[in-house]
This record gives C-alpha cells, sequence and structure tokens, in this order.
C-alpha cells in the first residue's frame, strides 16, 4: 500500500519542478495545518465557522499527516513499515530523541493516551 501511493508523486517528479523530498516535507506541514483546522472546527474555536467539523473529520486529517509522513519516510528506506515498527519499539516515556537528540526543551516524549485533566495538566 504505501508503495502505491509512493509511486504517484514519484512518477510526476519531473514535472513538479522542486526536489520531491521538499514537495514531501511542505505536503505533511500542509496536511498539519488541516489537522489544526479540524481540531478548531471540532472545538468550536472559530466564532465565524462555530462547529464545523466532527471528531471523523479530525481523526481523517490526521490519517492524511501520517500517511505524508510514511511516503515521506519511504524515500529513505525500502521498508518504511519496519523503520517505523522499530522507531515505536524503541520509544519510552521521556524519550527525547535518538541520542538525545530533537526533543531538549519539550517537555520529555509523546504523551500517548487520553489528555491529561485537572491541576497542571497544561504543563
Amino acid at each position: 500500500m504505501i508503495d502505491a501511493v509512493h509511486r504517484h508523486p514519484t512518477a510526476h517528479r519531473a514535472l513538479l519542478g522542486q526536489p520531491l523530498p521538499t514537495l514531501r516535507v511542505i505536503e505533511i506541514q500542509e496536511e498539519a495545518g488541516e489537522v489544526a483546522e479540524a481540531l478548531l472546527g471540532v472545538l468550536g474555536a472559530d466564532p465565524r465557522k462555530g462547529v464545523s467539523h466532527t471528531v471523523a473529520d479530525l481523526r481523517g486529517e490526521h490519517c492524511e499527516v501520517i500517511t505524508a509522513a510514511v511516503v515521506t519516510l519511504r524515500d529513505t528506506t525500502p521498508d518504511p513499515a519496519a523503520v517505523l515498527t522499530a522507531h515505536l519499539a524503541a520509544w519510552h516515556p521521556g524519550r527525547t530523541g535518538a541520542a538525545g537528540r530533537g526533543g531538549a526543551g519539550r517537555g520529555g516524549g509523546v504523551q500517548v493516551g487520553p489528555p491529561r485533566e485537572g491541576p497542571g495538566a497544561d504543563g
């Protein structure tokens, strides 16, 4: 499945006029913006739009980010599933990135599970 999604933009590389990895990273950012827009829509946080998205819309946008990221990862390895599986297997609470890179000042690892509630939940 990943290879099929990966082939489409790769086949059009000459038509794009930009290095494909650059465009793929921009696509991840664009999709992340759509996650933010969907979240605001679920929360009704935009007074002009009110509640404009469903939780299903939000989930779909998360899947778009994941898809864009995995396709980009596929540029670096023939087996992105194995790379992702190994990365997830090495994850543990408080991890700040490979060899301590990439997470300094970000408050530790990724939260897994429902949002925390109560005093001090925001940081």
